[in-house]
């Protein structure tokens, strides 16, 4: 058994403490984490606080029979939405014109960690959009390096079109040698 939030879990075969949270019934947000695909622990939505304060990834980390787990001190909260303002900061801000406004994940949860303005500037260089492909539209400005696209392509496709380019803050999610996705081995 863990401690989550008071609850008494049991351990059944969970590969990470975020499965036995949402066993417990407790919305733990995540990007990038889905079950079907490889563990990455990149977006750190999910971090959790041990019973000694440490913070780590729920979704990668091993649970351990008798942990004590806090999936929501004020310490948490401030760190949650410190990520989501990071995360907003490099992405376009036309949320009002985008076309999934209302039905983004990035702006539900924006919402529900309380971020209303971002206190960081934007000074990422506006890319082109590659619209090469004719049915994936491809904007690198509002890619949040999740690694959702790229595993997916690689671990569900098999195919490897796209990947992580470059690094730090240059870092972006494209098709080698920067090819339009059209010109790829891309399915689609």
């Amino acid at each position: 058994y863990i401690t989550i939030d008071t609850k008494s879990v049991p351990i059944e075969g969970e590969k990470n403490v975020l499965s036995l949270i949402r066993k417990a019934g407790i919305d733990l947000p995540t990007f990038c984490y889905h079950s079907e695909l490889s563990i990455y622990g990149a977006c750190r939505m999910c971090i959790v606080e041990d019973d000694r304060g440490n913070i780590f990834a729920s979704c990668s980390e091993q649970p351990k029979a008798g942990m004590v787990i806090h999936t929501n001190t004020k310490r948490i909260q401030k760190y949650r939405k410190l990520i989501i303002e990071l995360l907003l900061s490099t992405h376009c801000r036309d949320c009002t014109t985008c076309q999934k406004n209302g039905m983004c994940s990035l702006q539900d949860l924006a919402f529900r960690v309380g971020v209303h303005a971002v206190r960081f500037l934007n000074n990422k260089k506006e890319m082109p959009l590659d619209m090469s492909s004719p049915c994936i539209v491809r904007d690198p400005n509002k890619c949040i390096l999740c690694g959702d696209c790229v595993r997916t392509c690689d671990e569900i496709q098999g195919i490897g079109a796209i990947d992580f380019a470059f690094r730090g803050s240059q870092t972006q999610v494209m098709p080698a040698f920067d090819k339009n996705l059209a010109d790829t081995d891309c399915v689609g």
